[in-house]
């Protein structure tokens, strides 16, 4: 279930958009009777052609032949049926539909949590109930289906008045005398005891009746048509269409359904959202089967035949009134009342052009590319992208979406797609970010309202893909070799080789598709280039908002990633949020998806999701941060070391929010993260870090004083150091629960923290570890370090190493020898120094026999006996130390050099930047790798 979104506000949006619905309105109504609209001559989208394809690829492959057979199984039940079991259903807007049973509810009878979805349905052998999972009850306990039908009135459509109640009983206790003889009972309205409801025919309709059995009817009907050519598919996908038809324009959700208990959400049969696909469904079954219909005399018998029985106005006596039938009531009724299916973007805009097309297409070639054009000017916005958030959840909503349609427009004008590019180069970035936010082939940075706890994704997320494909429906494999010719780049053939698991066997997976063995020679060759591995370096996008630092190969990919901003569509309040990526797993995993089961969205448990104190950065006074977006003002993206830093005060609505994340390198194998968060502004400021399941052990901590944070947060069960000394550290032991039981591993993440003046407390946050909406809590170890000023503004500056390691750490001592340095010694003798200020102004460290100086914003240096080894200036033109002096032409944003071989190598910047290097008074060669 998506977050119900308010729509735009104010009358001069609204004004316009009534009144073209109200003429489009009246213009079908009164062309039924003098001036109809043009009707549908063929099929659009799937054209006899493709079906040709089809039926020849079955034919000739054996991934073909097994695409087909599933589409026939899936529609067997239906068409076992009798044109009058189709026909009936069908029903009526009598009853309230709902969205849930009971969203944050119980079993009635076993009192067990059975929340949101998770009531079992089978339409086929039990019809009208609904299964507890857990104790197998069937709800309701009244055998509604012979309620129903004693309520039929004379269009065959259910009144509850008409019904005969005293069916409304207990069949398992059917005694007037018997305690439970109303145990269990729905009349439609829901069985009712006391406060409690739980709506089980109400969902069942939505859930059962409508999405199930006749949504997925239709689907596989005509689905089923196409793959095979086979008539009695399209017949029976006519019956359901034209009885959905008769219907359609009843149904209002608005008015007549609830979501998390709660009316006023836009509809047809369903919520907005679904609504919204099920209209283009519906557009789409009717143009797979239109040809066939048009031809089958036997489907005007039948509707004819129900039109007099029932004393219907249309009396379905030629296909023609079938046509107006299905065209008018369900194709231009939806494009009358865009409101009903007004959803998540672009899939409103998406599902009209595709309901356009199936009438006019292709008479409306201009007005079918105006609409593609006008998804595109208004998605591109952010990196390719329209700036919602949910990054592997709704942001994909785009990405997808305009996959979906293209590819089906592609089928018909080949040129259509290079033809938007051209127009549009930003759509090369749109499917790019997947591949550059796809971290060691296994994690997207959880960002905003997407995933859960700990999840992962293996797969590219820019398309959906079907694997084994279900339906004659073009493939994303296709979709992206499209990609790939536009654009030339191979990782658009890498990511589908990879969800093809590592093979072109099958490819690309489209039954439909004109010479399969081509696609799979070319892509395969492309792989023989380029090889398998999708390895993106340092990423930055500045307008979606995120950073990303990288290093390491293959199984030893490491990844930190730094959120920018705060608030938007689906967003959290997660500004300069931090992740971390290594060792296989997500070391420092965003919670995901609130877990609305728990009551909704407003519920406090899905509410803490969304707080900033559920993200790993620091809350000012308690408060959730403002919406804003920082900004990059420091940017290293090297070979063994990288930095970035971003500034956004705006978000707490203060004078400083910044974060500065460096990476070191200091093997192929393991890394660390210095963390430097700078806040000036109110009078409270709480860092906060948690990690995946752990055991966790401090260090140089004594964690005696109870306290309690509050702000509405879950959190529990904090216990203090005061005042403890600087160099403490927590230790997270982590447990793989990737799989079906936990399992210990020898991974470890350590925090050391040299945060001056500042309070360490350790407890507990909640969570919810399911990939639902709710129903596996858990409550995970979470650190705070707090400041806190009872008068002045408070300034703090928060500085901690995180490293992860196996087994043993690679760190010997971590210190910290002023304001603007940190000195971390590493076990195998090298020792590493850090010099960082808000001001490019000379600053130094000395500290034993190790010594730099530097101008620049931030100085990297690696030394070893007091000879630096490795060193990085950011946003500086000098650096001094261990007998070796760098000297740039001018200040330069960001150089890294190694030295090798008594060369300077320039591993990252502009070597013409470097003006010389001097090693114990002699320069030496500068030379690049």
């Amino acid at each position: 279930m998506s977050k119900f979104e308010g729509y735009k506000n104010g009358l001069f949006y609204w004004i316009p958009l009534l009144l073209a619905g109200l003429f489009l309105l009246l213009s079908i109504r009164v062309g039924l009777s003098e001036n109809p609209p043009p009707r549908k001559q063929a099929n659009a989208l799937y054209t006899p052609q493709l079906m040709q394809f089809a039926i020849g690829n079955a034919k000739n492959h054996e991934w073909a032949k097994a695409i087909q057979t599933r589409i026939v199984e899936r529609a067997k039940p239906w068409r076992e049926c009798s044109d009058d079991e189709l026909w009936q259903a069908m029903f009526g807007p009598a009853i309230t539909r709902t969205w849930m049973v009971w969203s944050d509810g119980i079993c009635p009878q076993c009192k067990k949590d059975v929340k949101m979805y998770n009531w079992i349905i089978d339409i086929w052998n039990q019809p009208f109930k609904v299964r507890c999972p857990h104790c197998q009850a069937l709800f309701p306990k009244n055998d509604f289906g012979k309620f129903y039908r004693s309520g039929l009135d004379g269009r065959g459509v259910f009144d509850p008045q008409k019904a005969d109640r005293s069916l409304l009983f207990n069949e398992e206790h059917p005694n007037p005398n018997d305690a439970l003889y109303s145990f269990g009972v729905d009349d439609g309205e829901g069985y009712v005891d006391g406060e409690k409801r739980w709506r089980f025919i109400g969902y069942y309709l939505v859930a059962g009746q409508w999405r199930q059995k006749v949504m997925g009817g239709l689907r596989s009907l005509s689905q089923a048509y196409v793959s095979t050519g086979n008539l009695v598919y399209a017949h029976k996908a006519g019956i359901l269409l034209d009885r959905v038809a008769d219907l359609y324009p009843d149904f209002d959700f608005k008015s007549q359904g609830l979501v998390y208990e709660r009316g006023g959400h836009q509809g047809y049969v369903t919520v907005w959202h679904d609504a919204c696909e099920e209209a283009r469904e519906l557009a789409q079954a009717y143009d797979r089967v239109f040809e066939a219909m048009r031809e089958d005399k036997e489907l005007v018998s039948c509707l004819a035949q129900k039109a007099d029985q029932y004393k219907m106005e249309n009396k379905k006596s030629s296909f023609a009134e079938i046509q107006a039938n299905i065209e008018d009531n369900i194709l231009r009724h939806t494009l009358a009342h865009r409101e009903r299916i007004e959803s998540n973007f672009p899939r409103t805009p998406a599902a009209l052009a595709t309901i356009e097309t199936v009438l006019e297409w292709p008479n409306n070639r201009d007005r079918v590319i105006e609409l593609l054009s006008g998804i595109l000017s208004d998605s591109l916005k952010e990196d390719g992208l329209t700036g919602e958030k949910g990054l592997s959840g709704y942001t994909t909503i785009f990405p997808r979406s305009f996959a979906e349609i293209i590819t089906l427009f592609d089928r018909l004008d080949p040129n259509l797609l290079p033809d938007l590019y051209k127009k549009f180069p930003d759509l090369y970035k749109t499917y790019r970010f997947y591949v550059d936010t796809w971290c060691l082939e296994k994690f997207y940075p959880r960002i905003g309202d997407c995933g859960w706890f700990g999840s992962e994704s293996p797969i590219y997320c820019g398309v959906s893909f079907a694997k084994p494909a279900q339906d004659p429906e073009p493939s994303m494999f296709g979709f992206l070799w499209r990609m790939y010719e536009l654009t030339r780049d191979p990782a658009f053939v890498q990511v589908l080789y990879k969800a093809n698991g590592l093979s072109t066997e099958g490819l690309p997976h489209d039954l439909c598709a004109d010479n399969p063995q081509k696609f799979q020679e070319r892509a395969q060759k492309v792989i023989n280039d380029v090889g398998t591995v999708v390895s993106p370096g340092d990423v930055r996008f500045e307008e979606w908002g995120l950073s990303i630092l990288r290093s390491g190969k293959n199984e030893l990919r490491r990844a930190a990633w730094l959120d920018h901003d705060a608030g938007g569509r689906h967003s959290h309040q997660d500004g300069l949020n931090l992740g971390l990526f290594a060792k296989g797993m997500d070391l420092l995993p965003d919670f995901g998806y609130p877990p609305v089961g728990y009551g909704g969205w407003s519920a406090p448990k899905a509410v803490w999701y969304t707080r900033t104190a559920a993200h790993d950065a620091v809350v000012v006074d308690g408060k959730n941060q403002s919406p804003g977006k920082g900004k990059t003002t420091l940017w290293g993206a090297g070979k063994k070391f990288d930095v970035v830093r971003v500034s956004a005060p705006e978000i707490i609505k203060g004078e400083v929010y910044e974060r500065t994340i460096a990476k070191v390198d200091i093997s192929e194998r393991d890394f660390y993260l210095l963390d430097l968060f700078d806040v000036k502004g109110g009078q409270e400021h709480a860092f906060f870090l948690s990690s995946n399941f752990a055991k966790v052990e401090t260090q140089g901590l004594k964690l005696e004083t109870p306290i309690d944070y509050g702000h509405e947060t879950q959190t529990r069960n904090f216990l203090a150091d005061l005042k403890p000394s600087r160099g403490w550290s927590v230790d997270w032991n982590l447990e793989d629960r990737s799989g079906a039981e936990p399992v210990k591993t020898n991974v470890h993440l350590r925090y050391t923290s040299l945060t001056p003046n500042a309070e360490a407390a350790l407890g507990e946050c909640w969570i919810d570890f399911s990939n639902t909406f709710g129903g596996k809590e858990e409550w995970i170890p979470r650190l705070m370090i707090r400041r806190q000023s009872v008068s002045e503004t408070l300034s703090s500056h928060f500085i901690g190493v995180l490293e992860p390691y196996e087994n043993e750490s690679n760190i010997k001592e971590i210190s910290n020898p002023s304001e603007n340095a940190v000195i971390v010694a590493l076990a195998d003798g090298r020792r590493q120094g850090f010099l960082f200020s808000h001001e490019a102004k000379s600053k130094s460290i000395t500290a034993g026999d190790f010594n730099l100086e530097s101008d620049a914003d931030f100085c990297f240096s690696s030394q070893r006996e007091n000879r630096i080894e490795h060193i990085a200036i950011s946003n500086g033109q000098y650096a001094r130390g261990g007998k070796t002096a760098i000297k740039l032409k001018r200040q330069n944003p960001f150089v890294e050099i190694e030295f090798q071989n008594g060369k300077a190598m320039i591993l990252s910047g502009n070597a013409g930047e470097v003006e010389s290097v001097v090693v114990e008074g002699k320069a030496i060669p500068i030379a690049t790798p």
